[in-house]
């Protein structure tokens, strides 16, 4: 059954800059993997200060040993950081852990306006909550079973 010719309409559609974020948690012991938080920076400093705000609140978790660099990249990797991006390299960091592994990464995109966004977050982003792995995850200890 023929519907006959698609007729495609060039319509120009403007992308906008920006920089996509994610923080995925995976756990050693087992095989899952679940996207903490994602977040659409307009910005390279917007990407690397969310990146910044949930490390900086998590890197107590981590040893002496684990935590050195992530403190180090705390203090004199903003910058650095931001200008990798804007040049358009891709950027990750781990929070490694017996427990759990912790990885936030930002990498530049392109984004296309949507038709039926009134303003800047959708109505879900509100009612968004921690995902339960993540509570469990950042709550367990090992002396707990």
């Amino acid at each position: 059954m023929s519907t006959g010719p698609v007729l495609r309409a060039k319509v120009p559609v403007a992308s906008q800059p920006g920089f996509w974020c994610e923080c995925i948690l995976t756990s050693p012991h087992r095989e899952n993997t679940v996207l903490v938080g994602s977040f659409a920076a307009p910005d390279a400093r917007d990407a690397v200060r969310w990146i910044r705000i949930a490390v900086r609140m998590l890197v107590s978790i981590l040893d002496d040993t684990a935590a050195e660099p992530v403190h180090d990249w705390l203090l004199l990797g903003g910058s650095p950081t931001a200008a990798r991006l804007e040049r358009g390299e891709p950027f990750t960091i781990v929070l490694p852990n017996d427990q759990l592994r912790l990885a936030w990464s930002a990498r530049p995109v392109r984004y296309l306006p949507l038709a039926h966004r009134t303003r800047s977050l959708p109505p879900c982003a509100e009612e968004w909550a921690q995902p339960a792995a993540l509570r469990a995850a950042l709550t367990s200890s090992p002396d707990r079973p």
